[in-house]
């Protein structure tokens, strides 16, 4: 019942127009990961982020972690980071561990399945590199021909945890962007200083 009515206060908020006050975007995406130095190595060599802030251990001696993350009271972080790579949203990583720890990787079809994607310029040149690099890639790049992502290419490819990872490109935009209106925010713009 709890989560009818949850989902009735959601739909009457966005239907309403409501938003939080103050929004202004997206700060970063977290990732929780298996080893804490190898996937900033990972994300460091492969894609050019920098570690910009370490943190950890965390952990409490009541239900703080219950109250305020909901996980298990004895989780515990035992290192967390915060990356820059390039523009947009930063990544943070975390290394947990926790009594009840899940450590079945998601795929992208489960609940709260989830990917990171990158934009690229050239996706042929980059999807080269990484497969030369050893990095386990998926079939492609492949690219939508019709209706709002037309011109866009994908390529998906996995950290050596199992983690996926997407690269997009769209040098001569997207089809959405022929409708005219408003857009999405865009790597392809000038980075201003």
């Amino acid at each position: 019942m709890r989560n009818v009515i949850a989902v009735g206060l959601l739909l009457a908020c966005v239907s309403a127009g409501a938003q939080v006050p103050g929004l202004r975007g997206v700060d970063h995406v977290g990732l929780t990961v298996p080893d804490l130095k190898q996937a900033e190595a990972f994300f460091e060599k492969l894609l050019g982020c920098q570690t910009l802030a370490r943190n950890g251990p965390l952990r409490a001696d009541d239900d703080w972690l219950v109250r305020h993350v909901g996980v298990d009271a004895r989780a515990e972080i035992r290192a967390m980071s915060l990356m820059r790579c390039t523009t947009g949203a930063n990544l943070e990583l975390f290394e947990w561990s926790a009594p009840d720890q899940d450590q079945r990787q998601p795929r992208n079809s489960d609940h709260a399945g989830h990917h990171l994607s990158f934009y690229v310029d050239d996706i042929e040149a980059a999807a080269r590199w990484l497969r030369e690099s050893g990095i386990e890639t998926y079939a492609g790049p492949f690219s939508s021909t019709q209706g709002d992502y037309a011109g866009q290419w994908v390529l998906y490819f996995r950290t050596p945890w199992g983690a996926h990872l997407e690269l997009v490109s769209y040098p001569k935009g997207m089809g959405y962007e022929r409708k005219g209106g408003q857009r999405l925010w865009d790597p392809r713009a000038p980075i201003a200083r």
